[in-house]
């Protein structure tokens, strides 16, 4: 599974203010509240309450070169503290794997029927705690990860019983959105993957906005170097409308084009990203 852009459909998460706090930001004339719920979509570290999914098709993967999927069902919470949000967010993987693909940070086993096996992978649960920045400042995010072994074939197996810790940096300029999560986990047999979250989503009006929406993974049990690294390279374009501005319920549609430029053996040649998220 990938870690939420980890989506704006995003990565790292798509974020939109729930009803108590104003969809559109005072003072800022020149951003309609379309935008404005963009730019808060950048943000994994809002105070949100939102269902995001996230499908990756993955071209060529596997010992037979055929096409593999995951699709990802991740609801979000954020409690409000004093000075800060406890963001608390669930990754459930549902996927369909075809016999040796691999679909970073989890290691996919052979089939041993040479046919597409599909089901629930390992969850993961995840607890961002995020001080409320100054105006204007950068944002910070600290937390922990735990995997569970809630996979339904050993064909979709991930980091089983695992845990680690996440960073979370985050940005605005205008309309550029921009920062970076950092996360790793340990988990059964040895499995130790890093992942680094690019954000950079440039928005151009109407709640529209283009950038990287991908997750680059380091495998440190890998037989080699070049067989560690996943590293996607493409655009994603995507738009937040919003449903409702009193109540602040909005949803965010993002399709993207990735090639992967390294990757493990068993992976996929290229992907297809589509989020589609709901905030409430």
């Amino acid at each position: 599974m990938h870690y939420p852009r980890f989506v704006g459909g995003a990565v790292l998460a798509t974020a939109l203010s729930n009803a108590t706090t104003p969809l559109l930001a005072q003072g800022d004339s020149n951003c309609d509240a379309a935008c404005q719920a963009a730019r808060k979509a950048a943000n994994p570290l809002a105070d949100i309450r939102a269902i995001q999914t996230e499908t990756t098709i993955g071209y060529r993967s596997g010992t037979d070169k055929e096409d593999s999927y995951v699709f990802q069902l991740q609801p979000v919470y954020s409690v409000p503290l004093d000075g800060a949000n406890l963001i608390l967010r669930g990754v459930f993987p549902f996927m369909g794997v075809q016999p040796g693909a691999v679909l970073p940070p989890e290691t996919i086993a052979p089939s041993p029927n040479n046919s597409l096996v599909t089901g629930l992978g390992d969850t993961i649960l995840q607890a961002y705690y995020a001080p409320t920045p100054a105006e204007g400042a950068v944002s910070l995010g600290y937390g922990i990860q735990v995997s569970l072994p809630t996979r339904t074939d050993d064909s979709l197996a991930g980091a089983g019983w695992g845990a680690g810790p996440a960073f979370v940096l985050f940005g605005q300029t205008g309309d550029l959105s921009w920062g970076a999560l950092l996360a790793h986990i340990w988990g059964e047999n040895d499995f130790s993957v890093t992942t680094i979250q690019p954000i950079l989503l440039y928005g151009f009006g109407s709640g529209w906005y283009v950038g990287y929406n991908n997750s680059l993974t380091y495998d440190w049990k890998a037989a080699s170097d070049t067989e560690a690294w996943q590293i996607p390279l493409g655009l994603t374009i995507g738009r937040t409308i919003v449903l409702d501005e009193v109540k602040g319920t909005a949803m965010d549609v993002s399709l993207g084009w990735y090639d992967l430029d390294r990757k493990p053996k068993g992976g996929a040649d290229s992907q297809i990203k589509f989020g589609l998220s709901y905030f409430f």
